[in-house]
């Protein structure tokens, strides 16, 4: 019995120096509600998990990849029709500020700082929005030729970024322009600036946008931002919008104001977060000068 139990003890021992050294962590969010897309009323449901596994060697370099499962009933995305979507893998190599990642990786445009700030309510959506096509990490499958590399750099506040898609990478006849982007952000305490673009986004040529903002953190309780997005194009053209929040205990105000020529109209939408103490309540109106959009519904973090 004594050998028993010391094997366990150092069993788990053991067990707990190697998750100090490589682990597996499951993180995400759900959310559920009622959303009013201009013409019909319906219920909106998520639940995202993404799986995480790491190691880090000895010295001090962590490997790691991911992948994300995930469910979504009704909704603006092309995820949407119930069943659970399984995204291919992403791989990454991080050293202090350095990460380096392959496969279905994240872009540096879909990851510039400040782009979706303006978003507000349980879908998290904003008519400030960029209205172009680009890529971005892919929740669902994508055909076989597609491969990419983005890498990322950190230090003193500095952020820059880079990433490049090839959609025919395995050659597999795909007709296709690899899509490249960069991004670069400054960030303190007190306010944060950050520009982006992207040439053929999506991989369609001649897709060309990019992006620039700023926010200023008025108090610990508000703050206030405004974006530009030139997207290059007649049908798209530019956007400006200026977004701002404000804190009173347990609620969060949110708002933005802009023009867009994509609607070729001014843009509006304000929001309410209640926080209930691990999850919140949250909802919006938005409205493009075309449409009058709505949602409302609980969201949780884990």
């Amino acid at each position: 019995m004594k050998k028993i139990l010391l094997a366990s003890t150092m069993l788990a021992a053991f067990a707990t120096v190697a998750d100090a050294e490589t682990g597996v962590k499951i993180s995400g969010y759900g959310r559920f509600g009622l959303v009013y897309d201009g013409d019909n009323s319906f219920l909106h449901t998520r639940l995202r998990f993404n799986i995480d596994a790491t190691t880090e060697t000895d010295a001090g370099v962590t490997f790691g990849g991911r992948i994300r499962l995930q469910n979504t009933g009704g909704g603006y995305d092309s995820y949407t029709d119930g069943n659970t979507s399984i995204s291919p893998a992403l791989l990454y190599v991080e050293y202090e500020g350095l990460r380096v990642e392959v496969g279905n990786v994240n872009t540096a445009f879909d990851s510039a700082a400040l782009i979706y700030d303006s978003e507000i309510g349980l879908t998290d959506s904003s008519f400030g929005d960029s209205q172009t096509s680009f890529y971005s990490f892919s929740t669902g499958s994508y055909h076989s030729g597609r491969a990419g590399v983005y890498a990322s750099y950190s230090m003193s506040g500095f952020t820059a970024q880079a990433s490049y898609i090839d959609d025919e990478h395995y050659h597999t006849g795909v007709a296709s322009d690899a899509e490249t982007s960069i991004a670069l952000s400054y960030s303190t305490d007190q306010f944060t600036v950050s520009a982006a673009a992207v040439q053929n986004g999506a991989g369609i040529a001649d897709n060309d946008a990019w992006f620039i903002g700023g926010a200023y953190n008025i108090s610990d309780v508000a703050t206030v931002g405004l974006n530009y997005i030139d997207e290059g194009t007649d049908a798209l053209g530019q956007t400006i919008v200026l977004y701002g929040s404000y804190k009173m205990d347990a609620v969060t105000l949110k708002g933005y104001v802009g023009q867009s020529d994509a609607y070729d109209s001014t843009v509006i939408g304000i929001g309410a977060d209640y926080d209930l103490g691990g999850a919140k309540l949250t909802g919006s109106i938005q409205d493009n000068g075309n449409d009058t959009v709505a949602d409302v519904g609980v969201r949780f973090n884990f």
